[in-house]
């Protein structure tokens, strides 16, 4: 039985699994009931125990002498799955598109390593891999779906002309953000991101976008990045992109930031749609919550009827609006954690309140200034910890608050809202602090 890294798997009626021996198994037990009445009544369990001893010292001999074969190891922790990075830097490419021999999980969540299983072998064969690094769909394995996180992958690719960087991303954007809007190859909240974009529709609905930017915000040559971007029917989305030189941003502070200049990354457009379209992705895309599962939608349907929300996004563990009025713009944030840290204490706020209730559940409310910037920026902040360590945080400034970054970080140096201002219009934020602590506890935050 072979699987990819999220669990689709194939079988072939002719290929002899190595680890199988029919005769081992079936002998065995005879060989045991043979004896049976010259010992003592045995465990229940001993055959089933003999029969796994026995295939475990049998597998090892076959790992020694077989030393050649590029072995994956799994190990099942909890519910979850870590893959045992055999794919080395110098894995052949017969062993670097050899995935596990094992069912790995088919839902919630999507790791780290397996994104790198799947992205490692669908990259060509003939270049060797490194500096890998990871991150799956939860930051901690307490985390819910409702904080899902855009499970990614990065690694340089190297092959006799050259390395580049290569990184893979999933996500299910929400409608109407940077992020969203980020694959309609027009501009991106007053920026254009690339040099070169092109959008086609595929025969199944989904929309393929392939881009390229060469220049940075002021029109300097610099490294190269090529991208393609597959936006699928059911709102999942599958970003690669490869960088020029080496991974992303390897000429900052090099020799008159040379590297990756003037040279294209290592692989190519048709490489990079490969990559997006490939059917490994699949279970893992469906495994990600809908955008009405996560911080963004609920915030959005806490807030008071009649507000005109002007700007949006997801940035991590949370979501940020923009409200807009006669009074100008105010923003609010809502971000959701499992911690084992206390609440925030009123200690040096003098307005400021806290209270404990029966069931040990901590809230906090507090009107306070904005860090260092001047005395006219403000901030209502209200918090909810419950006793599993679930902490919600809601806070409203009479700004439009921190500016939205897209939230897979996709184009280099980042594309940011234009709602920033440089004073506040108004002396106080659009939602009150009894409001925002009525967000704060609102169930479906732990629903």
């Amino acid at each position: 039985m072979a699987a990819d890294g999220f669990g689709s798997t194939s079988r072939d009626p002719d290929r002899q699994d190595p680890y199988h021996d029919t005769y081992f198994e079936s002998a065995l037990p005879g060989a045991l009931s043979a004896v049976v009445d010259t010992f003592p009544p045995h465990d229940p369990q001993v055959i089933q125990r003999g029969v796994t001893r026995g295939k475990q010292i049998r597998r090892g001999r076959r790992i020694r002498f077989g030393a050649a074969a590029c072995a994956v190891a799994v190990t099942v922790v909890g519910g979850g799955v870590a893959l045992d990075r055999g794919l080395t830097d110098d894995a052949s490419a017969a062993s670097r598109r050899t995935l596990p021999d094992t069912e790995l999980p088919t839902g919630w969540p999507v790791t780290g390593p397996q994104m790198v299983s799947v992205l490692k072998s669908l990259l060509p064969a003939k270049g060797m891999v490194g500096e890998v690094t990871s991150g799956g769909s939860q930051r901690t394995p307490g985390d819910p779906q409702l904080i899902a996180r855009t499970p990614f992958a990065n690694l340089l690719y190297t092959d006799s002309r050259g390395s580049s960087g290569v990184e893979v991303r999933l996500s299910r954007p929400a409608p109407d953000t940077p992020d969203a809007r980020l694959t309609d190859c027009g501009a991106v909240d007053g920026r254009r991101p690339y040099d070169e974009c092109k959008t086609t529709k595929r025969p199944d609905g989904a929309k393929l976008t392939v881009a390229k930017t060469m220049l940075d915000a002021w029109g300097e040559p610099r490294q190269r990045q090529w991208r393609v971007i597959l936006d699928r029917p059911d709102g999942g989305r599958v970003a690669v992109n490869t960088y020029s030189g080496g991974v992303r941003d390897q000429h900052i502070g090099s020799a008159k930031g040379t590297i990756g200049i003037n040279e294209d990354p290592r692989l190519s457009i048709e490489e990079l749609t490969r990559i997006v379209t490939d059917a490994r992705w699949d279970r893992a895309v469906t495994a990600l919550p809908a955008p009405d599962k996560r911080v963004l939608s609920i915030l959005e349907s806490l807030l008071p009827r009649g507000l005109n929300v002007t700007a949006k996004g997801e940035p991590d563990y949370g979501a940020t609006v923009v409200i807009t009025d006669a009074l100008g713009v105010s923003g609010v944030t809502a971000n959701i954690r499992i911690t084992d840290e206390p609440l925030q204490t009123c200690a040096g706020i003098a307005d400021c309140r806290t209270k404990t209730l029966p069931d040990g559940t901590t809230t906090f409310a507090a009107r306070q200034p904005v860090g260092n910037a001047p005395p006219e920026f403000v901030q209502w902040r209200a918090g909810v910890r419950y006793p599993d360590g679930r902490t919600v945080w809601v806070d409203a400034n009479n700004d439009s608050g921190p500016n939205l970054r897209l939230t897979d970080e996709d184009v280099q140096g980042g594309v940011f809202s234009a709602t920033g201002r440089r004073t506040p219009t108004r002396a106080e934020p659009a939602l009150s602090l009894d409001q925002l602590e009525a967000i704060a506890a609102d169930p479906r935050w732990t629903h």
